[in-house]
């Protein structure tokens, strides 16, 4: 994906420098300016911005110039999450949410601000990874006299992903983590890509079995979904760890985030946690306050979830089942910016729909209940009405949220607001929202940025990098575009042309042919990508489907093949073929009219 974070433009930089609170596609955006006394205080300085139907929206907070940012946070009213969360230059915090649903979603993006200068650790990135593709971690890859299990985990594009799904970020022994700064990624650069969610960004201390000198925890909610396709299973022990994965693996599951840890030096830390439950298809509430003479200086939270760490029978929260996570990592939304932190505050969103299966449910294929044998298969529910349930597992009611809070003392020499005129305000920036391919929608797919890159071109085209002063070792520094699977060459960025729908043809059969009913026959078509006019050829790109009475009934797939006709009655039927993009995930398609006839055999 591409660094949004290079398109700022001169008058931006200077601006984000100057200590204005820059607001990105808000109406009434405007600045704020707080003079504090001499006491050292943490304050909350935001800007909140609308975030369209199915769109994304990046939005900046700054502190002032006297100020020093020890990190930040976000807020979404409605719904959508964030999918990057990160220092912007110095002294500045930028976030983008994406909105997934029908309807206008707030976001609301808060630095963390105090009057004192603060010594951060240099030489950092964003080399911890987070994946949302997850394999079980006691998978079983097959059992004596049975095929071994094959699939994307074993020889497929996400072999490599398996092994890494959690990041680690971590600091120096002089520097306490108070959070840790996330950058939307993908893990595999030609293949289509869609956010899902953080469900976990903590200090591993504020986690059961774990110490507060551990390295923080950043988690993706799993993107990875299990294969509903039947296979032998001549027993019926260790079901669950035989985990098929589907292929090919939808966009979500090919979603990551690089994760940077924010260090600082501190006396006397510690972390708050507490704990609350969040109802299936609904929210709650959590506020930390820390021990009285310690201040805010971040947080996090979590959807702990013991099976991802490959517990035998319990179900994995594979995609598809609701999202879990946590729409505030911030102070409380609604408070006026200046404000100064007295708590941390967690709102927790549960989308699991309650009453419904978990979608590693195993169910076995046209068996007997007395003996549990035949052909297993992971889904929802049964596929035909003689199937059993073998592994059926609920959605529970409610799922436990863990909130944390970093409380530390802040030893410093408090800074006053320099003399002067106040620097001129910007009302509104335009900073290009992250990339997201989210077939059949619209939206660019650019590359992402070559290690050791410059600011990189926007995914709008402009090439306007910040002027803000920076250094590889100060926050807010070009990094690397992350993550990438180890083995990917990393692309470099170029202006992308806008996308647009492949061009598809269907060659044969002509229209108005006759089909044979039961028999093979001959299937042909072409699909170019544009722009570059490339052949779309992968079988995992492409289908063809006749328009039959009940609905869809696919024959096959791949630019040209020889497919079964279905046993559908004699008449007129719309034959369909479809393309996907590889590199935009957008969609083309032809049709034309075919008879079905009887079989001449």
């Amino acid at each position: 994906m591409a660094t949004w974070a290079g398109a700022l433009t001169t008058k931006t930089a200077a601006a984000v420098a100057a200590g204005t609170l820059v607001v990105v596609g808000a109406t009434g955006a405007g600045v704020w300016w707080v003079n504090r006394g001499t006491p050292v205080t943490v304050v909350q300085r935001s800007t909140t911005a609308t975030v369209g139907a199915g769109g994304q929206q990046a939005a900046a907070a700054a502190c002032l110039p006297h100020e020093s940012a020890l990190g930040g946070g976000y807020t979404v009213t409605g719904t959508g999450f964030a999918t990057s969360s990160q220092f912007l230059g110095a002294s500045a915090w930028a976030v983008v949410a994406y909105n997934p649903a029908d309807a206008p979603a707030t976001l609301t993006t808060y630095v963390l601000c105090v009057n004192a200068k603060v010594e951060k650790q240099p030489g950092l990135d964003f080399t911890w990874r987070a994946h949302a593709f997850k394999d079980r971690g006691n998978k079983v890859l097959g059992t004596p006299g049975t095929e071994p299990i094959r699939d994307l985990t074993t020889d497929g594009p996400y072999v490599e992903a398996v092994g890494d799904p959690l990041g680690d970020p971590h600091c120096g022994n002089a520097y306490t983590m108070v959070g840790s700064e996330f950058r939307a990624g993908r893990i595999i650069a030609a293949r289509p890509v869609q956010p899902v969610p953080l469900d976990s960004l903590i200090p591993n201390g504020a986690v059961p079995g774990s110490t507060w000198a551990a390295p923080w925890r950043v988690s993706v909610n799993p993107g990875t979904a299990l294969s509903s396709e039947p296979f032998p299973m001549p027993r019926s022990e260790d079901i669950l760890r035989k985990t098929r994965i589907l292929d090919p693996q939808p966009p979500q599951s090919n979603f990551a985030v690089g994760a940077r840890p924010v260090c600082v030096k501190l006396k006397d830390a510690s972390v708050v946690t507490a704990k609350v439950t969040v109802a299936a298809g609904g929210r709650a509430d959590s506020t930390l306050t820390c021990p009285k003479g310690h201040s805010v200086v971040g947080g996090g939270f979590s959807y702990p979830a013991a099976n991802e760490r490959g517990a035998l029978e319990a179900p994995q929260r594979y995609f598809g089942d609701g999202y879990l996570f946590a729409t505030a990592d911030a102070p409380a939304a609604g408070e006026p910016s200046g404000t100064k932190v007295k708590a941390w505050h967690v709102t927790g969103v549960n989308q699991q729909k309650p009453g419904a299966f978990y979608h590693d449910s195993a169910w076995i294929e046209h068996s007997d209940r007395e003996t549990s044998t035949g052909n297993g298969y992971f889904d929802t529910h049964p596929h035909s009405g003689d199937d059993q349930p073998l592994r059926t597992s609920g959605i529970p009611a409610s799922q436990e949220m863990v909130t944390a809070a970093v409380c530390a003392k802040i030893d410093a020499e408090p800074t006053e607001p320099a003399g002067g005129a106040v620097p001129p305000a910007v009302t509104r920036v335009d900073v290009p929202p992250l990339d997201v391919v989210a077939p059949p929608a619209a939206t660019p797919s650019p590359s992402t940025s070559a290690p050791g890159a410059s600011p990189s071109p926007s995914p709008s085209g402009s090439a306007s990098p910040s002027t803000t002063p920076r250094t590889p070792n100060s926050p807010g520094a070009s990094a690397p575009a992350t993550p990438s699977r180890p083995g990917n060459t990393p692309r470099t960025s170029a202006p992308p042309s806008a996308p647009t729908r492949p061009t598809v043809t269907i060659d044969a059969p002509g229209g108005g042919a006759g089909l044979r009913r039961g028999c093979q026959e001959s299937f042909a078509g072409t699909a170019l990508a544009h722009p570059g006019e490339q052949l779309i050829t992968d079988p995992q790109r492409t289908s063809w489907q006749i328009q039959g009475p009940n609905g869809a009934v696919t024959l096959g797939a791949g630019a040209s093949g020889r497919f079964t006709v279905p046993l559908l009655p004699d008449g007129t039927y719309p034959l369909v073929f479809t393309a996907t993009d590889p590199a935009s995930g957008l969609t083309g398609s032809a049709r034309v009219s075919v008879r079905i006839v009887g079989c001449v055999r």
